[in-house]
């Protein structure tokens, strides 16, 4: 059975050597559906889709019911390819 990975409380010349790597980490973004009022027009409601992250040169993406997973290059790729089936938003929390 394994074991649980045990915290890392690095020293400092340990933490040097991977500080650049962990100031790289990916940054957190959200792909929201918004609906409108058909007669109106109106912003009627709003969703969170998926989640992502954002790497230097690709974004994962991972819907919220957990079924539909994807790469893109770019956050904003993974947005347009969203908005084909409804109106969304790119939205860093």
């Amino acid at each position: 059975m394994p074991t649980e990975p045990d915290i890392w409380a690095p020293e400092p010349d340990e933490y040097a050597l991977v500080r650049e790597e962990i100031q790289r980490a990916p940054k957190l973004f959200a792909l929201c559906e918004l609906e409108r009022d058909d007669d109106e027009w109106e912003l009627t409601e709003g969703r969170v889709l998926a989640w992502g992250l954002a790497f230097g040169d690709r974004a994962e993406v991972v819907s919220i019911d957990g079924r539909g997973r994807g790469s893109f290059c770019s956050p904003t790729r993974a947005a347009e390819t969203f908005s084909h089936t409804a109106e969304v938003r790119l939205v860093y929390p």
